[in-house]
């Protein structure tokens, strides 16, 4: 668990002022859009759906337990009525259309934008030595079942045509003490470079010198260690299952902890020959072994590789610490995928799929803002604080914003102080096996696509 905040209550509230700030915009339609709108050089006409309405429309709609585009347009006519403006067609069809417009790039600077917020947020006291932190793992979303999907994110291969629907792989980055994600990759489920560290290596680039990228085994390649090198950064991950480990060789740092050389290996065929000649011919990585003593977990011991290679300053016993918390980023995948129902995505076409991601991940991040400034506000930890009761609440106030323009200051305290009462339990030990109570329903499999004309000669009632 992150420590408490210890910081002066001046620079608390100027952190909790500019955070609340930059929930408030997006809580309501944001000129921020605009500007960014300008910056991109896109144009648009002067429109009743313009720009800063439609991303207003769309992040409230992700949110909401209620995703459908006609509660969204319904939820629009209410803002319009209660500012006294004539209520619009009920049709989404404008709607939609005004969402399809959009760029893609303004979405990833609206996502870059919250990220920052959240991140100028963060306590001095929530980083590791100092440093930020960001986690990194992948994951799989469904989405409609159209040609259009289905061509750029085919289904499985195992599946028959017409009784699957389309898959992409997607990994994010997540920062460690806000919670925030910085950046997302996607590609489709299966085929050439389409990996979680193929992905990785497309947004690596995005991580800011100087921070610590903590994953799993499955990232701890000679080109990504070496990669991190080059960029500056330091990697923390659980030594790969096919390296093997001997402790009797290297330089000992410690007991089960030392200094060892990985090799070049040849040339991949996804890497060309001029960037495979800017790697050196080997690195130093740093292992540090250490056993799990908690009752319910399947692993016994974990052994580390790393580029922390100061013994001293880096501790043994702290990055095992630190990985542990690693764990933090699946429940922020469940967050998104279960509490934020982003696990089957409803738009038709491939572009407006990446853009309903980014608008999750903006949505993630406005509740995340809400938890932070509550933490702050009431000196609490954010990993003290429930997602689910934070994003009921910011859904519920989002509402009442909408419907009254005034009072902003006594609403967004008493969202606050309901988002610091909705913690989680603090229950260190605990054993929950993966185990269903709930039976599956006996229904039979599709084995074929459903015939489009199976109602052609019903009769009549």
């Amino acid at each position: 668990m992150l420590p408490k905040l210890n910081g002066s209550d001046v620079e608390l509230q100027n952190k909790v002022g500019s955070i609340s700030q930059a929930v408030r915009q997006f809580l309501s339609p944001n000129p921020q859009v605009l500007r960014m709108c300008d910056e991109l050089g896109y144009e648009f006409r002067d429109r009743i759906f313009n720009p800063m309405i439609t991303v207003w429309m769309f992040v409230i709609q992700v949110i909401s337990a209620d995703k459908s585009c006609q509660k969204a347009v319904t939820r629009f006519n209410a803002w319009r009525v209660a500012r006294g403006l004539p209520k619009v067609s009920s049709e989404t069809t404008s709607y939609c259309k005004a969402r399809g417009r959009l760029p893609e790039a303004l979405f990833e600077r609206l996502l870059g934008w919250t990220t920052q917020r959240c991140d100028e947020a963060a306590e001095q006291d929530w980083l590791f030595r100092g440093r930020i932190v960001e986690l990194v793992d992948g994951w799989t979303v469904t989405m409609a079942d159209t040609a259009e999907n289905q061509e750029q994110y085919p289904q499985i291969a195992s599946q028959k045509p017409g009784c699957g629907f389309p898959i992409a792989r997607m990994i994010g980055l997540f920062s460690l003490a806000p919670g925030a994600v910085s950046s997302t990759a996607m590609a489709a489920y299966e085929g050439k470079q389409t990996g979680e560290t193929s992905l990785l290596r497309t947004i690596l680039h995005r991580i800011l010198p100087g921070r610590i990228l903590l994953a799993d085994r499955y990232y701890a390649s000679f080109w990504l260690l070496a990669m991190s090198e080059l960029r500056s950064i330091d990697l923390v991950a659980r030594a790969h299952h096919l390296r093997k480990i001997d402790f009797r060789r290297g330089l000992k740092l410690g007991y089960l902890d030392q200094l060892v050389a990985y090799h070049k290996p040849q040339r991949p065929q996804w890497m060309s020959e001029e960037e495979y000649g800017k790697y050196p011919a080997f690195i130093l990585v740093r292992h540090v072994r250490y056993k799990v003593t908690q009752k319910g977990f399947r692993t016994r011991q974990i052994t580390l590789a790393t580029t922390l290679l100061d013994a001293e300053v880096y501790d043994g016993d702290e990055l095992a610490t630190l990985y542990g918390r690693r764990w933090s980023v699946e429940l922020h995948i469940r967050s998104l995928k279960t509490q934020m129902k982003m696990e089957h995505l409803r738009c038709q076409s491939p572009q407006m799929v990446r853009k309903e991601i980014h608008c999750h991940m903006i949505g993630y991040n406005l509740v995340r803002a809400g938890m932070l400034a509550s933490a702050l506000k009431f000196h609490l930890a954010p990993t003290q604080l429930s997602f689910t009761g934070a994003m009921q609440a910011v859904e519920e106030f989002a509402s009442c914003v909408r419907l009254r323009s005034g009072h902003f200051t006594e609403q967004w305290d008493s969202l606050l102080e309901t988002i610091s009462e909705l913690t989680v339990g603090d229950r260190p030990g605990r054993q929950e096996p993966r185990e269903l109570k709930r039976r599956a329903k006996k229904y039979k499999l599709m084995q074929k696509p459903r015939d489009p004309n199976r109602n052609r000669y019903a009769s009549a009632a």
